[in-house]
C-alpha cells in the first residue's frame, strides 16, 4: 500500500504556488521557488506561461 504524503514546502515556497495558482500567466515568482515547484510537479511551464498542474493543486487543497 503506498501512502501519498504532501512533499513539504517552506512558507514562502506555498505562497509562491498559490500566486501561480490565483494570478496571470506572468508572475514574478523567485527562480529556486520556481525550480523547486517544477522539480516537485506542482507547477508546468507552458506555451501560455505557467500554470499549476493537478498535483499542485491537490498539494494546495491538502493543506486547507
Amino acid at each position: 500500500m503506498t501512502v501519498h504524503t504532501p512533499k513539504l514546502l517552506t512558507p514562502e515556497e506555498f505562497a509562491s504556488l498559490i500566486e501561480v495558482a490565483i494570478t496571470s500567466p506572468t508572475q514574478a515568482i523567485p527562480a529556486p521557488h520556481l525550480t523547486k515547484l517544477i522539480t516537485l510537479g506542482y507547477v508546468a511551464e507552458t506555451a501560455k506561461g505557467l500554470v499549476v498542474t493537478g498535483d499542485g493543486l491537490i498539494r494546495i487543497t491538502e493543506s486547507e
